[in-house]
């Protein structure tokens, strides 16, 4: 039997090469960009920042889209699924590997955060002390930063967890659904799962970007730590329940393709 951690080693390498052509892509779109407005305009540091956070959300949303098909694939092709490993294995190691590969996107988006703050450094210690001027009964300490850091990092990862664990059973449960329909139904159904996983990504990004905003408020308020933690172990909960029904589908009712 193949082990977890070799069958992690094949999938990452595949996602890896993807998210390296799209951050590729993002620094071109970037420089291409900051040319663009130098020629016709002002290229200021406060510009290049804006320029640069534009475009690193539109990376996220390609990331997370990318890497989702990318998962899905492993799913249903010989090339993958005659590997020999368990199904449990099968299904933490291609969602580990979609995970780590979404981590090294948003490693390398910080780093490039790093380098703007840099650039603006003189404006982001303004920023700072307005922030304590106006909110003095907050704690800006550089500890409440680093937490409010974290659980950012910690809600988007579990919201990305279980938007990748829905598209799973999603998809499991169309293709399942699929081998007991006609060619027409399985049109018909492939077509409701596409309009399902769309809505699911936009409902994904909304709610994400309202949970990032209430983790902000780690910064000059922990008092809500415990409802913030509950909300983290539901969705991981969960997730978890998808990702048992996902493996009982893979190993029953999941036909693969020749590839």
């Amino acid at each position: 039997m193949t082990s977890f951690g070799k069958f992690f080693k094949v999938t990452i390498s595949e996602r890896f090469k993807a998210m390296n052509f799209i951050l590729l892509i993002n620094l071109i779109a970037i420089a291409v960009t900051s040319i663009w407005i130098a020629i016709t305009g002002t290229l200021s540091s406060a510009t290049f920042s804006s320029i640069v956070f534009s475009w690193s959300s539109i990376v996220f949303i390609f990331a997370f889209v990318r890497l989702s098909v990318l998962q899905e694939r492993t799913f249903t092709r010989d090339s993958y699924r005659l590997i020999p490993i368990s199904d449990i294995k099968f299904y933490l190691g291609n969602l580990a590997s979609t995970v780590v590969s979404f981590l090294y996107v948003m490693l390398v988006e910080c780093i490039l955060y790093g380098i703007v703050i840099a650039m603006n450094l003189k404006s982001v210690q303004e920023m700072y002390t307005y922030m304590r001027l106006m909110n003095p009964g907050n704690n800006y300490s550089a500890s409440s930063m680093i937490l409010g850091a974290l659980s950012m990092l910690l809600i988007v990862l579990s919201m990305m967890t279980l938007g990748w664990t829905t598209i799973n059973l999603i998809h499991l449960v169309g293709r399942s659904a699929g081998n007991f329909l006609p060619s027409t139904g399985r049109k018909a159904l492939n077509v409701v799962m596409y309009i399902l996983v769309i809505w699911l990504v936009l409902r994904v990004v909304s709610f994400l970007n309202t949970q990032i905003g209430s983790s902000m408020a780690f910064i000059g308020n922990s008092n809500d730590t415990l409802t913030f933690f509950l909300n983290i172990a539901a969705f991981l909960v969960v997730a978890a329940i998808e990702a048992a029904v996902s493996i009982y589908l893979m190993g029953r009712w999941v036909e693969t393709i020749t590839e």
